[in-house]
């Protein structure tokens, strides 16, 4: 019997299945798609990211990836420039397909065992056995739900719970050493479009609000690409994000959800990287700590309630940004005071040592000390 099944090989899995391998747990991750295998994704990881990847793959050199530092972010609304920032720590933009490979090898390398390409793989959850596509069997003390938004472990167990955004990606060469992230706000219902360098490629995207039966815009979305430089939309990729929507409780008896799977995107940058990482950490943890001091397993949604507490707050933000009514002020303000949004970048997104509520209020506390008596 494995201890730990975990569905999906992105870094919430991983995360989760490294803690409990080094802990001496026999694992092995399932996933229906072959490593390495592209992901819809702009491959930015934050300054925490970075740091806590160092904390659990310890010995693992980030630099030998394909990766990217840029420390140049210009926010956008339309043609109009809102801010042009030089960040203190860069952002590090890594291609995923590289990025998820090597922290899967990296699993593989400590003992891990890994099933990828399972396309017809069934779970048995009264039997908590899973049947390869090969006929195989594994049978399971736990299962962690890791496999994304689409999530057939979530689907089993937890109804009524959708994604909001609709987001597209295209990828086009680097070829002139492009240095700046930019983000830009306009036109966009609920979300925006970005312009991402990596070292030898630059991700093109989108994100839009979405529900279901509303009707696509292609020609829209077409146009905006158009406008960045991609003629050809052919291998675009398209995929359904979070954005503040979390499982509250992804717990269920012996399965727990982590990563996207639970919702855990930041619900104002769609960042999920680090929320990945980190609850697939804690869902191991959680798991360790029953096993070895009798702790119930529900204590995994107490370990994540800082993430739930952080997409709570940016739920509250995130309307101020993104619904229409409010975007315009909130955009105005934003470029009435660049050393607001050089502190949102560096704190509030980069790091999380600080959240928007205390920027804010650090942002009128000046503004008073400022002003003449």
């Amino acid at each position: 019997m494995t201890d730990v099944v975990i569905i999906g090989g992105g870094p919430a899995g991983v995360s989760a299945a490294t803690v409990l391998q080094r802990k001496g747990y026999k694992t092995c991750i399932i996933d229906s798609q072959v490593f390495p295998r592209e992901k819809l994704c702009a491959g930015v990881l934050t300054v925490k990211s970075i740091r806590l990847l160092q904390y659990i793959y310890k010995d693992l050199n980030l630099e030998n990836l394909n990766i990217k530092h840029i420390n140049k972010i210009v926010l956008l609304n339309n043609r109009e420039t809102i801010g042009k920032y030089t960040l203190a720590n860069p952002y590090s933009v890594i291609n995923r397909t590289e990025f998820d490979n090597a922290l899967l090898q990296y699993y593989k390398n400590i003992g891990g065992l890994v099933f990828d390409g399972q396309k017809n793989y069934t779970i048995a959850y009264d039997k908590n056995l899973v049947k390869l596509s090969d006929g195989n069997e594994i049978t399971y003390r736990f299962l962690i739900g890791a496999d994304g938004i689409n999530s057939k472990v979530r689907a089993n167990r937890w109804q009524g719970w959708k994604a909001s955004i609709l987001c597209f990606e295209k990828f086009i060469p680097n070829t002139t050493n492009e240095d700046t992230i930019k983000i830009n706000f306009g036109g966009m219902l609920g979300g925006y479009s970005w312009r991402i360098p990596g070292q030898d490629r630059i991700g093109i995207g989108l994100g839009e609000f979405y529900i279901k039966g509303m009707k696509r815009k292609p020609d829209k979305y077409r146009k905006y690409f158009n406008a960045q430089g991609v003629t050809d939309i052919n291998g675009m990729k398209g995929a359904f994000v979070s954005f503040g929507n979390f499982v509250p409780n992804p717990v269920k008896q012996n399965i727990l959800l982590a990563g996207d799977a639970a919702g855990l995107v930041d619900a104002m940058t769609g960042e999920g990287i680090y929320f990945a990482i980190e609850s697939g950490r804690q869902a191991a943890l959680a798991i360790i700590e029953l096993l070895e001091k009798g702790t119930p397993l529900s204590t995994y949604t107490n370990r994540i309630k800082r993430i739930h507490k952080k997409i709570k707050e940016q739920s509250i933000y995130n309307k101020m940004l993104y619904v229409p009514i409010l975007q315009l002020i909130s955009l105005q303000h934003i470029k009435k005071n660049p050393e607001f949004g050089q502190s949102v970048l560096e704190n509030a997104v980069s790091t999380y040592h600080t959240g928007y509520t205390k920027e804010l209020q650090q942002n009128k506390r000046k503004k008073r000390q400022s002003s003449p008596i």
